[in-house]
């Protein structure tokens, strides 16, 4: 009966110390996962820096016009042969007339309330 208080004391207090242990090993996790993943966001923000200059680059007119000149490439206005003038839309269709179109359109089958009585085939997700 002696012994069973200073065992019991020696368990709770191992208890408290593998969980007080465990508790540092998972902050100590956390703090290296916060450090990659703002690590990540950084270089993905460098990145994306990069890729916008690089793209405000390449459609910059003055690029162009050097790239156009060092391979000795004219560039003038079209003639008026060469352009081609696109028709304006017109107004949209009925709905109706759009999925007729497209063969959507549904008719009236008078035979269409008996098809309950005609089992079909249906697709079934393997699982």
């Amino acid at each position: 009966m002696k012994m069973t208080k200073p065992v019991i004391l020696i368990i709770v207090l191992t208890f408290f110390s593998l969980a007080y242990v465990h508790q540092q090993v998972e902050l100590v996790k956390l703090s290296y996962a916060i450090e990659s993943r703002e690590k990540k966001m950084k270089d993905m923000l460098d990145y994306k820096d990069s890729i916008s200059y690089t793209i405000k680059n390449l459609e910059s007119p003055s690029r162009l016009e050097k790239i156009l000149f060092a391979k000795n490439i004219d560039v003038a206005l079209p003639k008026a042969s060469q352009v081609v003038m696109a028709r304006e839309a017109t107004a949209k269709p009925a709905r109706g007339e759009r999925l007729k179109a497209a063969g959507l359109d549904r008719r009236f089958d008078l035979f269409g309330i008996l098809d309950f009585l005609n089992p079909r085939a249906e697709a079934q997700a393997k699982q």
